[in-house]
């Protein structure tokens, strides 16, 4: 194969990726193919074309593949499918990065206290006087409030349409 049309075939994949927010589709042999052609240069005598070459050709690799990267992130972080057919290692990458997220998801309905009640309010209210004697509000239509130990108050809001269970 002729190193220049490597190259350009290299620069031309590097470009259309930098085009679009989209991961392109690339042979699953590609990475292998681009690594195979550096390490042809191993081993030999190099003249100063051939070693810019391999510089330049290994820097655009690297580039490309951060970029990619980076649009593997965002394809997790919105939980998107990738393209298929994809190159194993960013299948893998993404999967990986996959569960590293749902491992380290919060759920904010476990971590409110024991004995406590998330309510949101359904309506905008002024402040009241709840059964216990104490008082709540005033509170915005949507409000989320937190009702700490006594289900009595709780229930009371929300049997008087005032708040409903989250």
């Amino acid at each position: 194969m002729d190193k220049t049309n490597v190259y350009e075939t290299l620069w031309q994949v590097t470009q259309k990726e930098k085009q679009t927010n989209e991961l392109q589709l690339l042979p699953k042999t590609f990475y292998n193919d681009i690594n195979e052609f550096i390490r042809s240069f191993d081993g030999k005598e190099l003249s100063d074309e051939d070693l810019n070459l391999k510089r330049n050709t290994i820097k655009l690799l690297n580039d490309l593949h951060e970029r990619r990267k980076q649009k593997i992130l965002i394809y997790v972080a919105y939980k998107k499918q990738m393209p298929q057919p994809a190159i194993q290692s960013e299948q893998d990458f993404y999967k990986k990065l996959s569960q590293v997220a749902s491992e380290n998801k919060i759920d904010f309905t476990v971590m409110q206290k024991p004995n406590t009640f998330l309510l949101k309010s359904l309506q905008s209210i002024p402040e009241i006087m709840l059964p216990s004697g104490r008082k709540v509000g005033p509170l915005e239509k949507g409000q989320v409030i937190e009702m700490g130990g006594n289900e009595e108050d709780a229930n009371f809001l929300i049997n008087n349409t005032i708040c409903q269970k989250m």
